[in-house]
């Protein structure tokens, strides 16, 4: 993992790349989503914003995220249990194991996926800018706990 002042340059060049305004708070919720393994919901990451010393609203945390989104910079991820959507860079293809129970999101970095992407374009004609492929299981800890409670 980067050490702060590098996620943020890195952060920076990247939305310089991607030519959005270069702002203290992008800049921060780019270099955390960008390092985060737990693939944040919009409350996390206005708190890491908070804590990272800027006033900023849900409303402006929101609406870069909607600009990520567009700049496919990040994408959403299956909401957690309790209907918060979730956040992920995603430089690399990968796809995610999701634990129905404790909602636990792991990256499995495998673009093989994408194969039906090509397949899907080649078949219907279109023209293919996004795939998502999510698994969806219970996570080797909720096993645990469940197997011992006996309700699996």
């Amino acid at each position: 993992m980067l050490r702060n002042q590098e996620m943020l340059v890195t952060a920076a060049k990247t939305l310089k790349k991607q030519s959005i305004k270069n702002t203290p708070q992008r800049q921060v919720i780019l270099a955390y989503l960008m390092n985060s393994k737990e693939h944040p919901s919009i409350e996390m990451i206005h708190d890491h914003v908070q804590e990272s010393g800027f006033s900023v609203s849900l409303a402006t945390v929101y609406n870069t995220l909607e600009l990520f989104l567009k700049n496919k910079l990040i994408i959403e991820v299956t909401p957690d249990n309790e209907g918060h959507m979730r956040y992920d860079f995603f430089a690399r293809p990968h796809y995610h194991v999701i634990c129905v129970n404790c909602n636990k999101i792991i990256d499995i970095f495998n673009d093989t996926f994408m194969t039906l992407e090509k397949e899907a374009a080649k078949k219907t004609g279109y023209l293919i800018y996004n795939s998502q492929y999510e698994v969806h299981g219970l996570c080797p800890d909720c096993q645990k706990k469940l197997a011992q409670k006996n309700e699996i």
